[in-house]
């Protein structure tokens, strides 16, 4: 299939390149990654989200040329490169209109991915979804510049929490290596990904902290944020979307989950497992999905609803 793909990239010159809803590192490094190796060899590409770039990835570059939504592109799509999405439902924008002409490539690392492409590269034990961007450019023989190596390297570290997450193997840091080569600047990318929060997402993870609960024997740390604090404090959605890794890390705790309540009528949840629980099928019981160490969900269950479904299948998780 890789060989496929990167056939067809070399061969057609007219592409929209795209993510999933509340993307993360690995997604925007690796759209903006592939968009701008597109660019470089001469083809017609835009990259489009469904919202505006978080604050945290604003160093990278082609942020600037980031479309959101389909309202202004330009030409006529021959494929869709859908990048780090686990399901169609996930992508962002909706892009019905665009499948009535334009064929999708699904690149994803998601086991729960069913393959919804029409060409399809789904490599569940990939680290990242920017490790098969790069496996892809390579087959196509392109020579890695230093501003895609630094959109690759940026997810890369994103989504192996700077290497310390499982999964993790010397291939991953052959990858590194090779990234590093192309001239990035390995302090540089990590200072504004860990370094230089806003001071508004100090104070998201101090509520977080305050009212967390320690639950299942000490096995499940659990606590819980709204829109309302979001907005009391100034902050944007993205600021939160890694405060839940934070909740794992005491010695003795198994799964860390963070809610929010987005709106009267939905709610999401963010899980995180050291690995004995697998987190990924805990979100596919109510709607959800990700990595087994790493999952989320959105629902119209109320906070206290989901919270309680949230504790009694992990409950059932760790007695099995």
């Amino acid at each position: 299939m890789i060989e496929q793909i990167a056939r067809i990239i070399n061969e057609h010159d007219r592409f929209v390149v795209i993510t999933h809803v509340n993307p993360d590192g690995d997604a925007i490094g690796s759209l903006l990654g592939m968009y701008l190796a597109l660019r470089e060899m001469g083809k017609t590409a835009a990259p489009i989200m469904g919202a505006e770039l978080p604050v945290l990835y604003e160093f990278l570059p082609g942020r600037q040329d980031v479309q959101i939504g389909l309202a202004h592109l330009e030409f006529n799509a021959s494929y869709i490169i859908a990048l780090d999405v686990a399901a169609e439902n996930r992508i962002a924008p909706e892009i019905t209109s665009l499948r009535q002409s334009a064929k999708v490539i699904n690149i994803d690392h998601h086991p729960t991915n069913p393959g919804y492409g029409d060409l399809n590269y789904v490599v569940p034990h990939a680290n990242a979804t920017s490790q098969l961007v790069f496996e892809i450019l390579h087959k196509m023989g392109y020579e890695l510049s230093v501003d895609v190596a630094k959109c690759l390297y940026t997810a890369l570290i994103t989504d192996t929490g700077c290497f310390k997450f499982a999964g993790v193997t010397n291939k991953t840091f052959e990858l590194a290596a090779r990234l590093l080569e192309a001239g990035v600047d390995n302090y540089e990318i990590t200072r504004y990904l860990f370094e230089e929060f806003p001071a508004s997402r100090l104070l998201l993870e101090k509520l977080m902290l305050e009212r967390l609960e320690v639950l299942l024997d000490g096995k499940l740390v659990i606590s819980c944020l709204n829109a309302e604090d979001y907005d009391k404090i100034g902050a944007s959605l993205s600021e939160g979307e890694s405060l839940v890794n934070k909740l794992r890390e005491t010695r003795g705790v198994e799964v860390g989950a963070l809610l929010t309540k987005l709106s009267d009528n939905l709610c999401k949840a963010s899980l995180r497992s050291k690995g004995f629980v697998d987190v990924s099928a805990i979100a596919a019981e109510l709607g959800g999905g990700g990595h087994r160490r790493a999952a989320g969900v959105k629902s119209s269950l109320s906070l206290g609803n989901l919270k309680a479904k949230l504790v009694e299948l992990i409950g059932h998780a760790l007695e099995s």
